[in-house]
């Protein structure tokens, strides 16, 4: 099963948690991981510490603002898709073949999960709120965690005959909304216990979604195709993206500026709150899978090409590229 962070790409291939930090070491590896020569499909922050995921079980951190990565060891050897955290010692990764993982101290150390995946493939986690979490993957699968993805609970939703890849979840002011394969949309106005079918504008599949700082959605995918929607998803206008190459992944800057982050190291920027978006130029080729803004400012990428630092592409807000 393909991840939706690079689906092109992927086609073709607790005892320490309560010590003080300082004493806190992490595993080993038998051999070191460039971080800019593995896949690398989902970045996020815990606290101060960035922590990847990717190919062959692969967990990347760094405690210096993307300047030096450390590999681990993880108890699975299938590709990671995502990673999130509830709080910043507590979180999950994802991955194929139903892979689960959970640390307790930030992404030092990660064990496996049970869960009922049917073997699945997970494509995303996120955090939605206090110790909550939700996964999703292949085929409609769904779960829920109450206990920052210490546990996980298989759940039903859409109806018995969903069989959607679930590209992404996200807690929008309240809705969560939902994205997928086939142009799939559905919201939750109750936290997740019941989802409700939205009507889509597109029949395409969408990898991702994103909520502005003002309320917008944007909601994107194949061939450069990006949708927004000022009505909170009842209504959805197609913004013109000049490309048919697939945007992955998203994130608003600290200055406001959205950037959506696609294959052919594509980089889409909009300083209107997503009503306009234009190009900008980079040197990297690399496929990006997302992207995270870091406390000094600068903005890292993951990809087919490891860690890629956007810091040419980020200029000054209504500047010319």
């Amino acid at each position: 099963m393909f991840s939706h962070r690079l689906p092109s790409l992927a086609l073709a291939l607790w005892a320490l948690a309560a010590l003080p930090a300082a004493f806190v070491q992490a595993p080993a590896l038998d051999y070191p991981i460039a971080a800019d020569k593995v896949l690398l499909l989902d970045l996020e922050k815990a606290g101060e510490r960035l922590v990847a995921v990717g190919e062959r079980g692969v967990v990347l951190y760094s405690d210096d603002q993307g300047q030096g990565w450390h590999s681990l060891r993880t108890p699975v050897t299938r590709t990671l898709t995502a990673v999130a955290f509830a709080t910043g010692q507590e979180g999950a990764a994802v991955g194929h073949g139903g892979a689960l993982l959970h640390t307790g101290d930030g992404g030092l150390h990660w064990q496996a999960v049970e869960a009922d995946t049917g073997g699945e493939s997970l494509l995303g986690v996120t955090a939605m709120g206090g110790k909550r979490m939700v996964a999703w993957g292949a085929f409609g699968l769904y779960l829920e965690s109450d206990d920052g993805g210490a546990s996980w609970q298989r759940r039903m939703i859409l109806g018995e005959d969903f069989d959607r890849h679930i590209a992404q979840i996200l807690n929008a002011q309240g809705q969560w909304l939902l994205v997928g394969e086939s142009g799939t949309l559905a919201r939750s106005l109750d936290q997740g216990q019941t989802w409700e079918a939205m009507e889509s504008p597109y029949q395409g599949s969408f990898f991702g979604a994103l909520q502005t700082r003002d309320g917008t959605l944007l909601a994107y995918g194949m061939r450069g195709n990006l949708w927004r929607s000022v009505d909170q998803g009842q209504s959805w206008n197609k913004i013109e993206t000049a490309t048919t190459l697939a945007i992955n992944g998203s994130l608003q800057q600290d200055n406001g500026r959205i950037l959506a982050l696609g294959n052919g190291g594509i980089v889409l920027a909009s300083d209107d709150d997503g009503a306009t978006f234009r190009a900008i130029n980079g040197s990297t080729k690399a496929n990006l899978a997302q992207g995270v803004q870091l406390s000094n400012g600068q903005t890292l990428a993951v990809g087919d090409r490891g860690v890629t630092s956007l810091a040419r592409l980020v200029i000054a807000k209504g500047a010319k590229s």
